[in-house]
């Protein structure tokens, strides 16, 4: 029988090579299981282009975690080497392709900064107040009408509308923004890369060549972010008009869920209308990510073949990623946003029985005498246009109501002073709800 102790195998990894330093055995479970989770789990999803612009675009530079996931080096190479066309075509995709209807000019566009923005009201809305209900009750038409009784209106699609109000004040800081200035710092980033050499070399040490090779990747690439030419545009979130932006953002024109920027038209316009970083073409950083990607590629797929601590070493690496990285998830980067930048952000959720009372609400909230830009909305027709004049006039609701629907029938009759009364009602109750909500803040 012989005595010659074999070494442990699952420890070697299936290169069998033993390392500089002694390990401790490992069981083959475990070095099979954390080689793969890395591999299997940690890769970029089809929404990863618009969340890499959308961040940039809110935080003016491009971030990426120490241990970045198989694919999103391989996303900033393409921002690098396509600049502008990228951020159009990511901010077209998915949940963030929407179209806006400037209320005060009657323009329809495509929302520029479609990520940006989504992340915006994404945040807005998961941490706003309950969705209030607006009334479906009104009052019964006046007796000089055609009619003296209101028929029933039994067919409801209901609508939510929420409504984000932007305003400016000066720059702030909360311990969020100041460990972001931190990671930030060039003092930091020294710091971070002593460290990270330390690592690599105790990592080679004990045989984990695979994490080492993808450390020493990361860590060169932290240092490459800091050359890339990435800037705001002049002029930005500035207003070149004199009046407040009021804007109405939906998938489409049939949707039922709407969002409404209203507040410091210099906001409402950079985040829906205008360019939020400029980032020019830069090939020679391009080839490099692209390079970087390769070789993450090739160091994940090795550590999954090799096993070993290589894999639970790749593992720790991950874990450690997402803990750093968890700074600038869900609403962290839009409260970095508003606080670098000076931006004051209200919401309020309003959920109506039809799409008419609704736009109706916007149009006197907004102030505009024009009507154009419910247009693809609501087409044009004789009872719209006397809704219009009834919500437009000067008159008190029944005079305007007496004035315009004399000629209808009794059904569009009816269909103008229910829609009519509606909108007002809601337009009265938005109001009131913020200004309760400037009070709170105040």
């Amino acid at each position: 029988m012989s005595l010659i102790k074999t070494p442990d195998l699952s420890s070697l990894g299936s290169l069998n090579m033993q390392p500089f330093l002694a390990i401790p055995p490992l069981a083959n479970f475990i070095a099979e299981w954390a080689a793969l989770v890395p591999l299997v789990c940690h890769l970029a999803s089809y929404r990863h282009p618009r969340q890499l612009s959308g961040r940039a675009a809110l935080l003016g530079r491009i971030s990426i975690a120490l241990f970045p996931k198989l694919g999103v080096l391989a996303g900033v190479s393409r921002l690098l080497r396509r600049g502008p066309e990228f951020l159009d075509i990511a901010s077209t995709l998915g949940s963030s392709s929407r179209k806006v209807w400037d209320v005060k000019w009657g323009g329809t566009f495509l929302c520029a900064n479609g990520a940006a923005s989504s992340l915006l009201a994404e945040s807005l809305i998961c941490h706003g107040n309950a969705v209030i209900k607006v009334t479906e009750a009104f009052p019964p038409m006046p007796q000089k009408t055609l009619s003296t009784t209101t028929s029933a209106f039994n067919f409801r699609r209901y609508q939510t509308l929420h409504i984000l109000r932007f305003s400016k004040s000066g720059p702030s800081s909360s311990w969020l923004s100041v460990i972001d200035r931190v990671f930030a710092s060039t003092a930091f980033a020294v710091a971070a890369s002593i460290i990270k050499i330390v690592l690599i070399v105790v990592l080679c040490l004990f045989g984990s060549y695979g994490t080492a090779i993808i450390l020493l990747s990361s860590s060169i690439t932290q240092l490459v972010l800091r050359g890339l030419t990435i800037k705001r545009p002049a002029g930005f979130l500035g207003n070149n008009e004199t009046h407040d932006g009021c804007m109405l953002v939906a998938a489409h024109q049939n949707s039922s869920t709407w969002y409404l920027f209203v507040g410091d038209r210099g906001i409402v316009d950079s985040l829906l209308n205008k360019t939020m970083i400029e980032i020019p073409e830069q090939k020679v950083f391009a080839l490099w990510f692209m390079t970087a990607h390769v070789v993450q590629l090739i160091a994940m797929t090795f550590v999954a073949c090799q096993k070993g601590w290589d894999g639970v070493c790749l593992l720790v690496l991950l874990l450690f990623s997402v803990i750093i990285q968890v700074r600038l998830k869900g609403d962290s980067v839009t409260k970095i946003f508003c606080e670098s930048n000076g931006v004051v952000m209200q919401s309020a959720s309003f959920e109506f029985s039809g799409r008419t009372p609704m736009l109706g609400a916007i149009q006197i909230l907004s102030k505009t005498k024009s009507w154009q830009w419910m247009d693809e909305i609501i087409a044009p027709c004789l009872r719209r246009d006397a809704w219009a004049q009834t919500l437009s006039r000067e008159e008190t609701y029944v005079e305007a109501f007496e004035g315009a629907t004399r000629p209808m029938s009794r059904f569009d009759s009816e269909w103008v002073w229910k829609n009519m009364m509606l909108a007002a009602q809601a337009a009265a109750l938005m109001q009131q709800t913020f200004r309760e909500s400037s009070a709170e803040i105040a």
